[in-house]
């Protein structure tokens, strides 16, 4: 090697040694990065479901009109409590009336063009029979309709039952409190045994006895109102209804074979006109005789909107000359005091869902409550959110609560799908993945330790740790800062 040659070498030896020093001591003098850090603990992992929703009632009742129309009267305001068979609105019975008449003279057309078909054959004394019979037949299907529609009226009121509840409630507190007395009174009487403590004692087990009894009396009585149920009742109507309208489709069949079954197209068509003509009428005086809109459960009404929106952003509701429909319902009674939380759950989140799981209510309106509760029902029918996304009503009922629940208001649920009894766990910040698996940096010594790790279960802040690491062993969370296997660092 020529002597230029050499100085060349030494020079390359000597940067690169420069080099590996500045390198060791930028690395010894580099500060620890700062982090952040949890303890891996053993604890019960919950696994769950989150979903937005709202207060609803539990039982509530929409109030349709009979038919399209206008509103000629409203009765009740929004909000205000109303009892089962209340009048809420009238609607305007001019339009309902000229429908009935015009259904009246349609129906006498009709049997005049049948009588016209008629009288061009000779007729009897029987097919005339047959036909007074076809028509009483119809009466009695109309009368049976009506008994059948009256049936739920004759229940008790919520007002009765709360009445007898509180006796039942009165009647057993004195009850209580005779027992008491009776005990103190025996107690005297066991610890002096006298002609007066005696006497004490007697009055007070006749006075124990006399208001036992009174209890069993008022129980009794509510029991039975309790026990009152027009489901046997409405049956019966409902039967009686059905049974009324195959003795009028077999007087109808009977009239049909005495006239013969060989029946001209004019009669069997004018025949059909009266039928329909009939069928029509019945439909415009049901109608008529629905023109009062009537609460049919106790409870609060609600006013629902009639249309979308005008152009200064008001909402039609319920008011005399505002147009109703059948498919619309204008109003709505709810009873407050039976509520539930309907929660929107995701379709990916619905078939986890099972009813009787445990769920927590939190309301923006109660941000300081937490509502314990389980799942009741789990709708079977999608709906569409406003965004397009698919989910599914749950409902879960709201009981014993002493704070004040209002019909609207919003929150979000929590629910338990399943739970994992002492697992191992870490926050899910502290947990990693690339390519070859997932992994943990321990900190041990004041340095990082990269630790393989196997995961189990995983919910929206734990992660199940199945192998790899052990309670007590502290992790860092993950930052801003690139982490790296043997990185020094201090604890925040």
């Amino acid at each position: 090697m020529s002597s230029k040659g050499k100085i060349v070498a030494a020079v390359v030896a000597l940067v690169a040694v420069g080099g590996a020093v500045a390198a060791v001591a930028f690395s010894v003098s580099r500060p620890a990065a700062e982090v952040e850090v949890a303890t891996v603990a053993t604890d019960d992992l919950a696994v769950t479901v989150t979903a937005s929703g709202r207060i609803e009632s539990d039982v509530r009742a929409d109030v349709f009109p009979p038919t399209a129309g206008m509103l000629a009267e409203v009765r009740v305001t929004d909000g205000q409590a109303v009892e089962k068979g209340a009048v809420l609105a009238v609607m305007d019975t001019d339009a309902l009336r000229v429908q009935v008449a015009g259904a009246e003279a349609g129906l006498a057309q009709a049997e005049a063009a049948l009588k016209a078909v008629d009288d061009q054959a000779p007729g009897s004394a029987e097919v005339a029979a047959a036909r007074g019979a076809t028509d009483a037949a119809w009466a009695a299907y109309r009368s049976a309709q009506t008994a059948a529609s009256s049936v739920g009226s004759q229940g008790p009121r919520a007002s009765e039952l709360a009445a007898a509840a509180e006796a039942t409630r009165v009647s057993r507190s004195i009850y209580d409190q005779m027992v008491a007395a009776y005990e103190l009174a025996d107690a005297a009487y066991q610890a002096m045994p006298t002609p007066e403590t005696e006497r004490d004692r007697a009055g007070a087990a006749f006075s124990r006895d006399q208001a036992y009894a009174s209890y069993l009396a008022t129980k009794a009585s509510e029991d039975r109102l309790r026990a009152t149920n027009l489901a046997p009742q409405q049956a019966q109507a409902d039967a009686a209804v059905q049974q009324a309208y195959a003795a009028y489709l077999g007087a109808r069949a009977q009239q049909e074979q005495l006239e013969g079954l060989d029946l001209s197209p004019q009669r069997r068509a004018a025949r059909a006109a009266v039928e329909q003509a009939r069928e029509t009428l019945a439909i415009a005086e049901d109608n008529l005789a629905k023109a009062e809109l009537v609460a049919p459960i106790d409870g609060v009404v609600l006013f629902n909107p009639l249309g979308t929106p005008a152009a200064d952003g008001s909402v039609p509701m319920a008011s005399p000359g505002a147009g109703v429909a059948p498919q619309a319902a204008p109003f709505t009674v709810v009873q407050l005091d039976a509520v539930r939380f309907t929660a929107d759950v995701d379709e990916v989140d619905v078939d986890l869902v099972e009813t009787g799981m445990n769920a927590t209510v939190r309301l923006d309106a109660l941000p300081d409550r937490s509502l314990e509760t389980t799942v009741t029902e789990i709708r079977p029918a999608a709906t569409l959110t406003l965004t397009g996304g698919t989910v599914f009503p749950v409902y879960l009922r709201l009981e014993a609560v002493d704070a004040k629940l209002l019909i609207g208001m919003k929150g979000d649920v929590v629910i338990e799908v399943s739970r994992q009894s002492e697992a191992i766990t870490i926050p899910i910040e502290a947990l990693f993945d690339e390519a070859d698996g997932s992994f943990a940096y321990v900190v041990e010594d004041g340095r990082l330790v990269r630790t393989p790790i196997e995961v189990g279960t995983i919910t929206e802040t734990s992660v199940e740790v199945l192998s790899g690491l052990r309670a007590g062993q502290e992790v860092a969370l993950s930052s801003a800062t690139e982490y790296e296997d043997g990185m020094a660092v201090r604890v925040r």
